[in-house]
């Protein structure tokens, strides 16, 4: 056994004829698993676009389901709570208002779901080949980030066509979006640990997102929040990032850099947790899978 092997392998016990070998993996340092996490960045691309074309093969309108879906939510939010429920936004034509949050609400929520279920979705991948395992909940929201891309195509015309005109706003949509990212990859890992043992999760999950969705300020804005009780508001994480995200689309209204601020550190610290669960946890994954 060469000396290289000996390196990224602990060996307790070998059984060769009488004897007894039982191989695991040693202890990686952060550092370490970042550097092997860059060696294995292609198998993160392939991951990822594989699983945008798995989810719209042999459908008949393709990727345009990224684009009909949250228009159609829109269409029903706008119907009932810009038109009936008259509820205010902020000066932002409601449509624009409820579809620009929608939009990230998806790079979100959709990242978050497949980055969950993605352990348990690619078995058979886990157990018969080694990779560092945070290339596939890492993938799945590279996933949904591509889905977020083509629906960005259609939102910053539609706001033109509402005559809004965002000028340097703009520049915080990719600040944003790697925040939103970083969310949806730390609570996706942490999903995706407790699914491979507990698969109750999966059932969960899509509930805890719906109420999640109205507990975010996507139907009604921020400032309908009492201000004694809106820093605390904050700490919904994407409280601050759709608020954020929808005066950088529209360069409408206003938004709160200490909202902003409490969201990205609450996102970053959703992420360390997340991640060290699954480094905890990820060499079991095979024996419980």
């Amino acid at each position: 056994m060469d000396s290289n092997f000996r390196q990224k392998l602990k060996i307790k016990g070998v059984e060769i004829g009488d004897r007894k070998i039982i191989i695991r993996p040693g202890n990686q340092s952060l550092v370490q698993a970042a550097k092997e996490f860059w060696d294995y960045r292609d198998l993160l691309y392939i991951l990822a676009a594989r699983e945008v074309s798995v989810r719209y093969k042999q459908t008949a309108i393709g990727i345009a389901w990224v684009v009909l879906q949250p228009l159609m939510t829109t269409l029903i939010f706008t119907l009932i709570f810009g038109r009936f429920a008259k509820i205010p936004s902020d000066g932002i034509p409601y449509t624009v208002f409820a579809y620009s949050a929608l939009v990230l609400w998806g790079l979100f929520s959709q990242g978050l779901i497949r980055a969950g279920e993605s352990i348990i979705a690619d078995e058979r991948l886990i157990t018969k080949v080694y990779f560092p395992r945070l290339v596939i909940p890492f993938a799945a929201v590279g996933s949904a980030w591509i889905d977020f891309a083509v629906s960005l195509f259609i939102l910053l015309p539609l706001t033109y066509i509402y005559e809004l005109r965002p000028t340097g706003s703009l520049l915080l949509i990719p600040l944003v979006m790697i925040v939103v990212m970083i969310l949806a990859a730390g609570i996706g890992t942490l999903l995706a640990s407790l699914n491979v043992r507990y698969r109750d999760f999966r059932y969960v999950t899509p509930f805890l997102i719906q109420i999640w969705l109205y507990a975010s300020p996507i139907v009604y804005p921020v400032s309908i929040v009492p201000d004694s009780v809106r820093i605390w508001y904050y700490f919904n994480p994407m409280a601050g990032l759709i608020e954020t995200f929808r005066f950088a689309v529209t360069g409408q209204g206003s938004f709160s850099w200490i909202g902003c601020g409490i969201s990205a550190v609450t996102s970053a610290v959703m992420f360390a947790i997340g991640l060290t669960v699954f480094r905890q946890v990820e060499r079991s994954f095979a024996d419980f899978i």
